[in-house]
């Protein structure tokens, strides 16, 4: 008995030990089947997005390129060091991405994927992850347009396509509106990519459903920096008819201002205020002066016609009160179709109110501009106080886009740039550039609306991918071969001398002027008269006239600058009134070296100062009742700065201050 139990022991023990073992090592296989593989979009820039991505052939910027995809690398959540896995990569297909062009930057727990493209199309990247016996798979959608020919200028702004108005946070960012969402987003001016921010204001204008297909879309098509409060901006509609009936879209017709502070992804937005019933006002308007807008509105009629009615630019004037509103459609007049118009609308900022005018809008003359056939895409007045006007079709024919300078003046001819060629951009807006805190005088950056372009040779318009990732729309730097935008003026102020009043103002580039010529106006602002010219002096750039004044009134003042080519500018209309005493504008401390310094000022009521930075600038407008007010600096630049005081639209009084 006791021989043959043995053995009846033993194996069972046997048995039992071969069972542990092979608990043991399938724990081992089930860790190693824990492997992870994922996008890590902490690490990856803000201008990627996976595992959807897009890339440009020879595009220097492009995100994908130069900084790459970063994905994590892990094991039951732990880090995986380098040694210890592999990463493969492999194309669907390699015309389009090929394998030797994807580039893995293996680290410890992490790995850089850059692709550069080699043709035109989408292919899926497959990232393969291995480690000893295992294996996990991971794919990044990838998508690659056509090359610039211009690659070192062009910058492939993706995530939207259909771009319509701008404008600059700084050297460094934009706001930029899509006329086919309700979005604004915050992009980068030199960086190819997704933008940095994006918001959603469609749910604060009272949209409403409408009609055939309304959608809640606003269409925005416009918009302009404020000339008083600092940092509000104001956006503007189409108005037009659009969708293939060519029906009014009445969320078109909305005219709203924005709050925007800070800049690239710590900007922050707010609705200030919007008005409805801008389009029919304009109607009146243009009926009154001839157009027939009732006809061009009307059911049915397309809007990116001749006759048709379609708003796409708006500026501030040169008094600093009125709104440009600018009409892509109709040209006119009706009798000979040649000509683009501008409606100003006076005193706008003070009319608008935060969005509850208390009475209808006051529209001046119109002002109607020779553009060689061309309509209004967008006009911006740049700080120098040169106004640019984007010029293009006013119908869907191939392009014929141009940029003319202006004065602003409606007696004034605009200027074709010939040297700044937009012919092959579909040109939406544009802004202004600067260097080492200077504007460029020969540079402008153009932004164009890429909705209706086959990016990717599959007969999809950008507008129409269902990957929003895909769609892109490009902005473009051009350069003149000279400075083609001067108008020299740094500062121009008035200011009362006992019975005289002081012109004093001073030039950025006398060397492009000859002449200087004075105009005042008595009690009207419309009505100048030229008093005096002045010869350029070749060493001089700080000019003062003096003019004396025999009776108490407001006097207004503007300067002609006379380029040697006969070419001129007109300066800002400044005003001062001899009714009033003089104004004392004190500040303190100056030079200032804290984060602020106070203004006191001996006349009472309610009063704005408009700061100026040394390339003539407005800053920032800041309104107060009082006779002291606080300015804080914190985000000010070292630097000369111009305080101008005024009351009612007269200027009172102005102020030197110095940071450092």
């Amino acid at each position: 008995m006791k021989k043959t139990l043995l053995p009846y022991f033993v194996l069972i023990v046997a048995s039992c030990y071969t069972n542990m073992i092979t608990a043991q090592t399938m724990s081992k296989e089930n860790k190693v089947q824990a492997i992870t593989l994922t996008f890590n979009t902490s690490l990856t820039s803000s201008f990627i997005n996976p595992p959807a991505v897009s890339g440009v052939i020879n595009d220097p910027t492009d995100p994908a390129k130069t900084v790459g995809i970063v994905v994590d690398i892990k094991d039951d959540g732990s880090p995986i060091t380098a040694a210890n896995y592999t990463l493969t990569a492999a194309s669907s297909k390699t015309s389009v991405v090929s394998n030797a062009n994807i580039i893995i930057t293996k680290a410890d727990g992490t790995a850089t994927i850059k692709i550069t493209p080699t043709g035109i199309g989408y292919a899926n990247i497959t990232l393969t992850l291995t480690k000893a016996s295992s294996s996990k798979t991971l794919t990044i959608n990838y998508a690659a347009s056509v090359a610039s020919t211009t690659p070192t200028t062009t910058f492939w702004h993706t995530g939207y396509s259909d771009a319509s108005a701008t404008v600059s946070l700084d050297n460094d960012f934009m706001v930029m509106a899509d006329d086919e969402k309700n979005n604004l987003y915050v992009v980068n001016r030199s960086q190819s990519g997704l933008p940095v921010k994006t918001y959603y204001f469609g749910d604060l204008l009272g949209l409403t459903d409408g009609s055939a297909g309304d959608y809640k879309e606003v269409d925005v098509e416009a918009c302009v920096r404020s000339r008083i409060t600092a940092n509000k901006v104001y956006w503007l509609g189409s108005m037009s008819n659009a969708g293939s009936s060519n029906i009014y879209k009445v969320n078109s017709n909305k005219l709203f201002a924005t709050t925007i502070t800070g800049t690239g992804s710590t900007t922050s937005f707010s609705v200030n205020g919007y008005y409805s019933s801008l389009r029919q006002r304009l109607i009146i308007w243009g009926d009154a002066n001839g157009y027939n807008f009732t006809s061009s509105t009307s059911s049915g009629h397309d809007a990116k016609t001749i006759d048709g009615f379609n708003v796409e630019g708006m500026t501030i004037g040169p008094d600093n009160t009125t709104l440009y509103i600018s009409f892509r459609a109709p040209l006119v007049p009706t009798a000979n179709r040649t000509k683009a118009v501008i409606a100003p609308l006076l005193n706008f900022e003070t009319w608008f109110n935060n969005g509850s005018p208390s009475g209808n809008p006051t529209f001046g003359n119109p002002i109607e501009l020779n553009l060689g056939g061309r309509g209004i895409r967008d006009i911006v007045r740049l700080s120098n106080g040169v106004f640019i006007i984007v010029a293009g079709n006013y119908d869907n024919t191939p392009l014929n886009g141009a940029i003319f300078k202006w004065t602003g003046v409606a007696t004034d001819a605009p200027i074709q740039i010939t040297n700044m060629d937009i012919s092959t951009l579909n040109a939406e807006a544009c802004i202004e550039i600067n260097e080492n805190n200077n504007l460029a005088l020969n540079k402008l950056q153009i932004i164009s609306d890429n909705g209706s372009f086959e990016f990717y040779n599959d007969g999809t318009q950008a507008k129409d991918l269902t990957n929003d990732t895909y769609k892109k729309y490009r902005s473009d730097i051009i350069t003149a071969p000279s400075n083609v935008l001067p108008m020299q003026l740094d500062y121009f102020t008035v200011t009362k001398q006992n019975n005289n009043a002081l012109l004093n103002w001073k030039v950025l580039e006398s060397s492009s002027i000859k002449q200087f010529e004075v105009f005042r106006s008595i009690n009207n602002s419309n009505n100048f008269i030229s008093i005096a010219t002045i010869n350029k002096t070749n060493d001089k750039n700080n000019y003062i006239f003096t003019d004396k004044i025999l009776q108490p009134t407001t006097v207004y003042y503007k300067i002609k600058f006379i380029e040697p080519n006969g070419n001129s500018t007109y300066s800002n209309i400044r005003a001062i009134s001899f009714n009033e005493k003089n104004a004392i504008l004190k500040v303190y401390p100056n030079p200032v070296t804290a984060n602020s310094f106070s203004v006191t000022t001996d006349i009472v009521g309610n009063k704005k100062v408009d700061v100026y930075n040394s390339i003539g600038a407005l800053i920032t407008t800041l309104n107060f009742s009082g006779t002291a007010l606080d300015i804080q600096t914190n985000h000010w630049s070292k630097g000369n700065y111009l305080l101008i005081i005024s009351s009612n639209n007269t200027i009172l009084g102005n102020e030197k201050v110095v940071i450092q």
